[in-house]
């Protein structure tokens, strides 16, 4: 039976460059005593928010659960680190040696939080023997890509997102000039960061990335664009606790990408939804979050081998206790 109360605190952990990186804890009203802290990374131009179902769904189960904003997303101020899928990867090792310094994780992220989680590992493989488990939604070794796919349809996308990448790049304050003359209601307008005191939890999806500069966006496409998975030998030692998510419709990352990523993790187990985008854990909440509480159960109890006292000469028969 789920819990119907939790609380959600927001916090903040120090980087390595002294940023404050907005963190919210998730708490349940009854948590479970052999439960693993979960961790939820959220992707790029998003918030912590996009895992609000998750979470209270997860807390509702007992579970403690981490949300938190990128450098340059939401509450979280853009810093004076690179902005980088190494600098993020370090940030959130930042976060859990402040507020989740023990005990077992499961960790859980998409898009962009996915390539963080594979860079985690790869700069911190001491914390595999605490990894319960790891959930990569539309995840990728090779990077983010303007070409979604073949065919007309998807070259004309490309196109698009090569000229508007390009205009990004190379006429950053151009395009702040005209993100200053959209509507405060969309969700790529800038507007100058205000302090904001203690809330209830993260900003909406949509105002993520409503203070930062389009320099420092580019900047972090330039990183998805040239990431290259490093040391994933690490990775393959969490066997079945990695699970490898995508969407089947999926043209930021397709589906081909994670099954490449897959090929090259044997142990993990790889899902693909079907009649799914990008968009995976908004438009399955439930599903993503039980494939998470799954693994941060644990593993089941294994049966208990035991003989049948009326055949001492038989055969082992398994008996469930």
């Amino acid at each position: 039976m789920l819990n119907s109360r939790s609380a959600t605190e927001v916090l903040s952990a120090s980087a390595a460059d002294g940023t404050p990186l907005a963190v919210y804890l998730d708490t349940p009203a009854r948590p479970r005593s052999d439960g693993a802290t979960i961790v939820l990374v959220h992707g790029a131009s998003v918030t912590a928010d996009l895992w609000r179902l998750h979470a209270r769904h997860l807390t509702g189960l007992g579970f403690r659960v981490l949300r938190y904003d990128h450098r340059a997303h939401g509450r979280t101020p853009r810093g004076d680190a690179p902005m980088t899928i190494e600098q993020l990867a370090d940030d959130l090792s930042q976060i859990l040696r402040a507020l989740a310094p023990t005990g077992p994780l499961v960790l859980a992220g998409h898009s962009l939080g996915a390539l963080v989680l594979q860079e985690l590992a790869a700069l911190r493989p001491q914390l595999l023997s605490r990894i319960r488990g790891m959930v990569l939604l539309s995840a990728t070794a090779h990077g983010a890509s303007v070409l979604p796919g073949r065919g007309p349809r998807a070259l004309l996308l490309a196109a698009g997102r090569s000229l508007f990448a390009l205009a990004c790049t190379h006429a950053p304050r151009a395009v702040d000039r005209v993100r200053r003359l959209l509507p405060d209601t969309h969700r790529y307008t800038l507007i100058p960061r205000t302090a904001t005191g203690a809330d209830d939890g993260p900003p909406p999806c949509r105002h993520a990335v409503r203070h930062t500069p389009t320099a420092d966006l580019a900047a972090l496409w330039q990183s998805l664009r040239g990431y290259r998975a490093r040391r994933l030998a690490v990775l393959e030692q969490l066997g079945g606790r990695l699970l490898l998510i995508a969407g089947a419709d999926d043209q930021h990352i397709p589906a081909a990408h994670t099954k490449q990523l897959a090929h090259r993790l044997p142990a993990a187990r790889l899902e693909i939804v079907p009649r799914t985008t990008h968009a995976l854990p908004i438009r399955h909440p439930a599903l993503i979050s039980a494939r998470i509480a799954r693994l941060a159960a644990g593993p089941k109890p294994r049966p208990h081998l035991t003989k049948d006292p009326s055949f001492p000469n038989s055969p082992i028969s398994e008996q469930f206790h």
